[in-house]
Protein backbone atom coordinates (compact mmCIF):
# COMPACT_ATOMS: atom_id res chain seq x y z
CA UNK A 1 0.00 0.00 0.00
CA UNK A 2 1.02 3.89 -0.86
CA UNK A 3 0.65 6.69 1.54
CA UNK A 4 -1.20 9.36 -0.25
CA UNK A 5 -0.67 12.82 0.56
CA UNK A 6 -3.44 15.27 -0.29
CA UNK A 7 -5.75 18.31 0.94
CA UNK A 8 -9.49 18.25 1.25
CA UNK A 9 -10.77 21.42 1.45
CA UNK A 10 -14.13 21.74 3.59
CA UNK A 11 -17.55 23.52 3.64
CA UNK A 12 -16.47 25.19 6.43
CA UNK A 13 -14.79 24.94 10.17
CA UNK A 14 -15.52 22.31 12.48
CA UNK A 15 -17.05 22.65 15.35
CA UNK A 16 -14.70 21.38 18.38
CA UNK A 17 -17.84 18.20 18.83
CA UNK A 18 -17.51 18.20 14.82
CA UNK A 19 -13.74 17.99 15.14
CA UNK A 20 -13.76 14.91 17.56
CA UNK A 21 -16.82 13.49 15.08
CA UNK A 22 -14.10 13.10 12.54
CA UNK A 23 -11.67 11.89 14.09
CA UNK A 24 -13.86 9.13 15.58
CA UNK A 25 -15.21 8.37 12.18
CA UNK A 26 -11.34 7.50 11.22
CA UNK A 27 -9.75 10.60 9.95
CA UNK A 28 -7.26 10.04 12.23
CA UNK A 29 -4.90 10.24 9.70
CA UNK A 30 -6.15 13.94 8.94
CA UNK A 31 -5.35 17.26 10.08
CA UNK A 32 -7.65 20.57 10.70
CA UNK A 33 -5.60 23.45 8.95
CA UNK A 34 -6.27 26.03 7.16
CA UNK A 35 -5.86 26.74 3.31
CA UNK A 36 -5.84 29.70 0.73
CA UNK A 37 -8.03 32.55 0.96
CA UNK A 38 -9.16 31.59 4.57
CA UNK A 39 -10.28 28.47 3.80
CA UNK A 40 -10.35 25.49 6.26
CA UNK A 41 -9.64 21.84 5.59
CA UNK A 42 -7.82 18.64 6.14
CA UNK A 43 -4.48 17.24 5.36
CA UNK A 44 -4.21 13.88 4.80
CA UNK A 45 -1.75 11.01 4.75
CA UNK A 46 -3.97 7.92 3.76
CA UNK A 47 -2.83 4.32 3.06
CA UNK A 48 -4.64 3.20 -0.03
CA UNK A 49 -4.37 1.01 -3.15
CA UNK A 50 -4.72 4.33 -4.90
CA UNK A 51 -4.83 8.07 -5.02
CA UNK A 52 -8.90 7.92 -6.03
CA UNK A 53 -9.33 5.07 -3.06
CA UNK A 54 -7.37 7.50 -0.67
CA UNK A 55 -9.70 10.32 -1.23
CA UNK A 56 -12.70 8.39 -1.52
CA UNK A 57 -12.18 6.95 1.64
CA UNK A 58 -11.80 10.31 3.77
CA UNK A 59 -15.15 11.90 1.90
CA UNK A 60 -17.23 8.81 2.98
CA UNK A 61 -15.91 9.60 6.61
CA UNK A 62 -16.27 13.23 5.81
CA UNK A 63 -20.00 12.57 5.17
CA UNK A 64 -20.25 10.66 8.97
CA UNK A 65 -20.78 14.39 10.38
CA UNK A 66 -23.87 15.98 9.38
CA UNK A 67 -23.90 19.06 7.37
CA UNK A 68 -20.16 19.26 6.56
CA UNK A 69 -18.87 18.55 3.56
CA UNK A 70 -15.95 18.11 0.88
CA UNK A 71 -15.73 21.50 -1.80
CA UNK A 72 -12.47 20.15 -3.79
CA UNK A 73 -9.67 18.09 -3.08
CA UNK A 74 -6.10 19.03 -3.94
CA UNK A 75 -4.60 22.68 -4.62
CA UNK A 76 -6.80 23.32 -7.39
CA UNK A 77 -6.25 21.90 -11.40
CA UNK A 78 -7.39 25.05 -13.08
CA UNK A 79 -4.74 27.96 -13.69
CA UNK A 80 -4.07 30.41 -16.10
CA UNK A 81 -1.07 31.07 -17.43
CA UNK A 82 0.47 33.64 -14.96
CA UNK A 83 -0.60 31.35 -12.36
CA UNK A 84 1.55 28.05 -13.96
CA UNK A 85 4.19 29.88 -14.00
CA UNK A 86 4.28 30.95 -10.75
CA UNK A 87 3.60 27.09 -9.68
CA UNK A 88 6.65 26.05 -11.93
CA UNK A 89 8.68 28.37 -10.45
CA UNK A 90 11.32 28.35 -13.57
CA UNK A 91 9.07 29.82 -16.66
CA UNK A 92 7.57 32.67 -16.92
CA UNK A 93 4.02 33.81 -17.80
CA UNK A 94 5.40 35.02 -21.09
CA UNK A 95 7.37 32.11 -21.72
CA UNK A 96 4.42 29.84 -21.18
CA UNK A 97 1.86 32.21 -23.68
CA UNK A 98 4.46 31.26 -26.24
CA UNK A 99 4.58 27.53 -25.77
CA UNK A 100 0.67 27.36 -25.69
CA UNK A 101 0.98 29.60 -29.33
CA UNK A 102 3.22 27.46 -30.71
CA UNK A 103 5.38 30.16 -31.27
CA UNK A 104 8.15 28.36 -29.26
CA UNK A 105 8.23 24.60 -28.79
CA UNK A 106 7.74 21.03 -30.15
CA UNK A 107 3.57 22.05 -30.34
CA UNK A 108 1.01 20.22 -28.79
CA UNK A 109 0.93 22.79 -25.52
CA UNK A 110 -2.35 21.27 -24.03
CA UNK A 111 -5.91 22.73 -24.92
CA UNK A 112 -7.59 24.94 -22.43
CA UNK A 113 -10.34 23.68 -20.52
CA UNK A 114 -11.86 27.07 -20.52
CA UNK A 115 -11.75 30.02 -22.36
CA UNK A 116 -14.26 33.26 -21.38
CA UNK A 117 -13.27 36.65 -22.98
CA UNK A 118 -9.70 37.02 -23.04
CA UNK A 119 -8.78 34.84 -20.01
CA UNK A 120 -8.40 31.00 -20.33
CA UNK A 121 -8.07 28.16 -18.01
CA UNK A 122 -5.80 25.30 -18.39
CA UNK A 123 -5.50 21.85 -16.55
CA UNK A 124 -2.71 22.48 -14.34
CA UNK A 125 -2.02 18.43 -14.33
CA UNK A 126 -1.78 18.21 -18.64
CA UNK A 127 0.52 21.46 -17.87
CA UNK A 128 3.40 20.03 -15.73
CA UNK A 129 2.68 16.69 -17.15
CA UNK A 130 3.72 18.29 -21.09
CA UNK A 131 6.33 20.36 -19.56
CA UNK A 132 8.01 17.16 -18.24
CA UNK A 133 7.62 15.06 -20.87
CA UNK A 134 8.34 17.49 -23.87
CA UNK A 135 10.66 20.19 -22.86
CA UNK A 136 12.42 18.36 -19.89
CA UNK A 137 11.31 20.63 -17.74
CA UNK A 138 12.28 18.93 -13.82
CA UNK A 139 9.05 19.57 -11.87
CA UNK A 140 7.57 17.14 -9.78
CA UNK A 141 4.87 15.14 -11.39
CA UNK A 142 1.21 16.06 -10.82
CA UNK A 143 -1.15 13.23 -10.20
CA UNK A 144 -4.34 13.46 -12.62
CA UNK A 145 -6.22 11.55 -10.27
CA UNK A 146 -6.43 14.19 -7.71
CA UNK A 147 -7.60 16.61 -10.81
CA UNK A 148 -10.19 14.17 -11.46
CA UNK A 149 -11.28 13.51 -7.82
CA UNK A 150 -11.40 17.69 -7.44
CA UNK A 151 -14.04 17.93 -10.46
CA UNK A 152 -16.15 15.34 -8.99
CA UNK A 153 -16.65 16.99 -5.92
CA UNK A 154 -16.63 20.09 -7.48
CA UNK A 155 -19.57 18.48 -9.39
CA UNK A 156 -21.68 16.89 -6.21
CA UNK A 157 -21.13 20.79 -4.56
CA UNK A 158 -23.04 22.55 -7.42
CA UNK A 159 -25.27 19.82 -7.59
CA UNK A 160 -26.34 20.37 -3.87
CA UNK A 161 -26.59 24.08 -4.49
CA UNK A 162 -29.42 23.13 -6.98
CA UNK A 163 -30.88 20.21 -5.09
CA UNK A 164 -30.51 17.44 -7.80
CA UNK A 165 -27.41 15.74 -6.27
CA UNK A 166 -28.95 11.78 -6.30
CA UNK A 167 -29.63 12.98 -9.94
CA UNK A 168 -25.79 14.20 -11.15
CA UNK A 169 -25.19 10.87 -9.09
CA UNK A 170 -26.88 8.79 -11.38
CA UNK A 171 -25.60 10.74 -14.51
CA UNK A 172 -22.07 10.43 -13.76
CA UNK A 173 -22.53 6.68 -13.02
CA UNK A 174 -24.21 6.48 -16.57
CA UNK A 175 -21.95 8.36 -18.69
Amino acid sequence: MTTWNFRVTLNREPTDDEADALYEAGLDDCAIAGGPHGSIGLMCDREAESLIEAVISVLVQIRAVEDLWATSVGQGDGVTLGDAARRHGGRTQASLRQLASGQRGPGGFPAPIIEADNISVYSWSEIAEWLRTEMGDDIPPVDRALAVADAAVKLVCRARRVHRESEVRRLVEVA
